[in-house]
């Protein structure tokens, strides 16, 4: 579960504002008011989330992601920041690099900040349950879930239900709402492969899933010994 979220700027404004934002949703929000302060928090236990600004005092955003980074490569760094234009030149050398963030405009909205936290949440589960070595993960990515989603949904699990053992499948549906970029990222719409390990049932009901416009149209899988692949309806 994603707990623990840090948030490093300097302006105590948008800190308050969400931890105001995040701790209504069950979250729990540190503080650094700038890079070095954000690394001692770090030091001391890591979190789930970061939340970090570019121009601070002291080192600025992109120093502080890249000794964020040496601490933990594996940490999520989500980049808040209304001067992506000059850091641009840094911010592309630090991906030439191989250093992995995500990038957002400031200021964001209430919605947009629990839709972040909500994603980084729900991507933590689906690894969580990957390294338990389920036989089938299954994940469908929808713009919402209405009323007809959720009953196909519904079917799907009880199919799933019925065909495998209890804790030998997992079927996640992601909600993308405004962030159809996370789903690019991880190349859901550009990977088609053939998955033979999903029951026939189960593909007739995906295929009914593709034809309802708030479906984005992706379902991975992980089994045992062939790992994750991707299949476009």
């Amino acid at each position: 579960m994603l707990n623990n979220i840090l948030v490093i700027d300097d302006d105590p404004a948008v800190r308050g504002a969400f931890k105001l934002i995040l701790e209504e949703d069950g979250y729990s929000v540190r503080e650094a008011e700038n890079g070095l302060q954000g690394l001692k928090m770090v030091e001391q236990a890591r979190p789930d989330l970061i939340f970090l600004d570019l121009r601070m005092p002291g080192i600025d955003g992109v120093e502080t992601l890249r000794r964020l980074k040496a601490l933990d490569p594996e940490l999520n760094i989500y980049i808040v920041t209304a001067f992506a234009a000059e850091f641009m030149e840094q911010l592309k050398s630090a991906h030439e690099e191989g250093l992995q963030f995500e990038l957002a405009s400031k200021p964001l909205s209430a919605s947009q900040i629990r839709d972040i936290a909500q994603v980084a949440h729900m991507a933590k589960t689906h690894e969580a349950r990957r390294a338990n070595h389920h036989k089938l993960v299954l994940t469908l990515y929808v713009v919402s879930l209405n009323a007809e989603t959720r009953r196909m949904v519904e079917q799907i699990s009880a199919l799933l239900a019925g065909i495998y053992e209890p804790g030998h499948w997992v079927f996640d549906v992601i909600e993308v709402l405004g962030m159809p970029e996370k789903a690019l990222e991880k190349e859901v719409f550009a990977t088609p492969m053939l998955v033979r390990d999903i029951p026939e049932p189960v593909l007739k009901l995906l295929g009914d899933l593709s034809r309802m416009s708030s479906v984005m149209a992706a379902i991975t899988t992980q089994t045992q010994g062939t790992g994750v692949q991707t299949i476009i309806i």
